[in-house]
């Protein structure tokens, strides 16, 4: 399928977008300011105070809360540019996200303007199968084109991670206020839901003002009552959202989306439209940031790259790496900070010896597919007449399954008896590490089918939420414009795949008590013998984009540890590491909300002078 292909259909659709707002002027104290002020001219160098490489969830948070100084000077450097110009439709309507998010390893398949084009190594837990590990290269990064799912963690698990970087400020009660502060929360529309069920919801763990829109989709999926029945059959208690700290039982999902339009909120809508007000505040957007300049330890600048035109960006202060989790470890490889055998292997000379890339962690996600008895987004991309009767709605009224990524409700537990007991006493001891309150399973339900489907289908995807596995990103060249070299290591863990095996077995129970399917799984077909189930699981299962850990934080003394609990690098100064890279731990759950949090807390530090 070639791009031109992939995004035909999206036509249909493209009444509901202009040009974003902030391409015409900006108002600046009543001043009026063309917006262009605020981009920097490529091949001008220039100095600021700080300069942060990518413009992604991170970064332009960081680069908002920075800019709140009208005296700081902040410059952002982005590969890519404004996803609504360079994907259409397709990365700020809900429904469309999995677009996005298409796993095969296949160029042509991969949109070129916002996605850096990853292909994983093979991966041997994964029968030997490689993946589009897909990645934002646009600015808002993966925010403008995820699913937005909106979740946090639990207590026990930021406990964890405050005790392993020796920094109680990254335990829950200190760090859930920079939850909130990014947060403008809106409760569930149930008028243009439709319905009257009740969606409980806790208004307490959100805060109202923040830049970042977080409510609920205009549509209620059909499939939630079954679900819900499937939940409770299963003794899954009702949640008020996973927002609280607290991860047991099923729940509706809240989303970062501006309530009014159903478009996706990002980084970019949401923080980088406020850093338009200071004036020092520029984007470099379209601009590869080469490596960052030293003299000696001390960070002075980035060099950079636009179209063949090369200039460097100073910094007085700070160069701030918010690359994401598979650039910013390349970036500070590139630059001389990174294992010395792989630095050497591409003649870059060593500044600091640190495992960068070394601990890289993500969840492993299974999808077995049915044929589903009620309506679902499957038919959004097949059915022709379905598809034109939610265009309208969602152009009219802003409902219908147009602003509703494909599901409503979570469910997380741990692996429960009977099947627990089937896990040998190595697996035992393997989950026995995490908090008490971490959950084992994630359990996602998308109305998503076939590709081009004309009937209803349902996903069901349950997801390892007690990660035990460990992969690498390796360096391709000295050349940043080179991709990194991608092995997650995904499902390669035995205490994984032992749970793994127990969970399809639940997952029988789930299907069957929900009443919503019809007929036997799509993809693999009935599994039978445990030997069975895995290879099947092998088949279907896949890397779930939710990376970290591959800059960790921690002591000094840690070996593993790249950066200290306030993001900075050991070894050198002036260099600070901010983004899903950094977090120490995978947290059940979606990451998005955590990265901002990461990005609030962060930014926070560098003004206190931490």
């Amino acid at each position: 399928m070639t791009v031109g292909k992939y995004f035909a259909w999206s036509s249909i659709v493209s009444a509901v977008l202009a040009a974003p707002s902030l391409l015409n002027e900006n108002q600046v104290n009543g001043t009026s300011r063309p917006v262009g002020t605020s981009f920097g001219v490529p091949g001008s160098s220039s100095k600021f105070d700080y300069v942060i490489i990518g413009g992604g969830t991170a970064g332009l948070t960081v680069a908002e809360r920075l800019s709140e100084d009208p005296n700081v000077a902040v410059a952002v450097i982005e590969a890519g540019g404004f996803y609504e110009l360079d994907d259409g439709n397709v990365s700020t309507i809900p429904a469309f996200y999995l677009k996005n998010f298409n796993q095969t390893p296949v160029a042509d398949t991969i949109q070129p303007l916002i996605d850096w084009g990853y292909i994983t190594e093979p991966q041997a837990g994964l029968a030997n199968r490689k993946f589009h590990y897909s990645q934002g290269k646009t600015l808002g990064g993966s925010s403008g084109r995820n699913s937005n799912i909106f979740t946090r963690g639990t207590k026990g698990f930021y406990q964890r991670w405050a005790n392993l970087v020796g920094d109680q400020s990254w335990s829950w009660d200190e760090i859930f206020p920079y939850f909130k502060k990014s947060v403008d929360f809106t409760p569930p529309n149930k008028a243009k839901m439709g319905v009257n069920a009740d969606i409980p919801y806790d208004s307490a763990a959100y805060g109202p003002g923040g830049p970042l829109h977080v409510s609920y989709s205009n549509y209620y999926q059909p499939m939630n009552p079954g679900l819900i029945k499937g939940f409770e059959d299963l003794n899954f208690s009702a949640q008020t959202g996973f927002s609280s700290g607290r991860m047991d039982g099923y729940g509706y999902l809240a989303v970062s989306i501006t309530p009014e339009t159903q478009l996706k909120d990002s980084s970019e809508t949401a923080f980088m439209t406020n850093a338009l007000n200071n004036s020092k505040f520029r984007v470099y957007k379209d601009t590869i940031a080469k490596k960052i300049l030293f003299d000696g330890t001390t960070a002075t600048g980035v060099q950079v790259e636009t179209a063949g035109l090369s200039y460097t960006l100073g910094a007085s202060k700070e160069v701030i790496v918010s690359a994401g989790v598979t650039r910013s470890p390349q970036m500070l490889m590139v630059s001389g900070i990174g294992p010395k055998q792989m630095l050497a292997q591409h003649n870059i000379p060593v500044i600091v010896d640190r495992p960068v890339g070394q601990n890289w962690q993500d969840h492993c996600a299974f999808e077995f597919q049915y044929a589903m008895k009620v309506p679902g987004n499957a038919a959004l991309e097949g059915d022709q007449q379905y598809l034109e009767q939610a265009t309208q709605a969602f152009l009219t009224t802003q409902t219908g399954p147009l602003t509703n990524w494909g599901g409503d409700l979570l469910g997380f537990e741990k692996l429960p008896n009977p099947y627990r007991k089937a896990l040998n006493q190595s697996a035992l001891r393997d989950l026995a590490q995490f908090a008490d309150d971490q959950p084992e399973i994630e359990w996602l339900i998308a109305s998503h089918g076939p590709q081009m489907a004309t009937s209803s289908y349902v996903t069901f995807t349950p997801a390892i939420a007690a990660v035990i596995s460990k992969g690498t990103i390796g360096l391709r060249s000295a050349d940043p414009a080179d991709n990194p070299i991608i092995d997650p290591k995904t499902f390669s863990s035995p205490t994984e795949q032992a749970l793994g095996v127990q969970i399809y077995k639940r997952l029988q129970e789930f299907v069957n008590a929900t009443g919503l399917t019809t007929g036997p799984e799509l993809k693999v077909g009935p599994l039978n013998t445990d030997a069975e189930i895995l290879e099947g699981i092998k088949q279907t299962a896949l890397p779930w984009y939710h990376g970290v850990a591959s800059c960790p934080m921690g002591r000094q003394n840690d070996t593993n540890a790249i950066v200290d609990s306030n993001g900075k690098v050991f070894g050198v100064k002036g260099v600070r590491v901010i983004d899903a890279s950094v977090i120490p731990l995978i947290a059940p759950g979606h990451s998005a909300a955590i990265v901002f949090m990461v990005a609030e807390k962060l930014a926070d530090s560098i003004k206190k002078g931490l």
